[in-house]
């Protein structure tokens, strides 16, 4: 019988789509755009208080862009909430997620580049091997490419 013969297919197929394997798909339903970041911004080895900072993704599934921005405290401390959204589409459709990420400093009519990246997976703490985001920025140094997280900016890791 015909029928017989495709169940097994139509099942495998299902279960493929129901439960993808790899990274790049989460069990859960909540799509990370951009984990939860922390940071500190220096001067010379000094906090700096009043440093406008701008959070910026570009989700390339839905071309979704969005900006987040604060300033940091008198510590030159600022912190911005993860990314999340939900999309039954993106979470069972096989792609690869593509996401734009950019952090941007301003301080004193200079622009910094602190965080270039592109993230491809929907996990917390995807973006540098499960390493929160937890940035200390000096507004003296250049901006660097960083080979072994992928990176380009003057925030580095803690």
């Amino acid at each position: 019988m015909i029928v017989n013969r495709q169940l097994p297919i139509f099942v495998g197929l299902l279960l493929a789509c129901l439960f993808p394997q790899g990274n790049a798909m989460p069990l859960s339903n909540v799509l990370y755009l951009f984990s939860e970041v922390q940071g500190s911004v220096l001067l010379d080895g000094e906090p700096v208080e009043g440093v406008d900072i701008e959070q910026e993704y570009h989700w390339h599934w839905s071309n979704e862009r969005q900006t987040h921005s604060v300033k940091t405290d008198a510590q030159g401390r600022f912190q911005f909430r993860a990314v999340t959204t939900t999309s039954w589409l993106a979470r069972f459709m096989p792609h690869e997620p593509v996401i734009g990420q950019r952090i941007t400093l301003r301080y004193q009519g200079n622009e910094h580049k602190g965080w270039v990246f592109t993230k491809h997976n929907y996990s917390n703490h995807g973006e540098v091997h499960g390493r929160p985001l937890n940035f200390v920025c000096e507004l003296t140094a250049k901006p660097v490419a960083n080979p072994e997280t992928e990176t380009f900016g003057i925030c580095v890791l803690r």
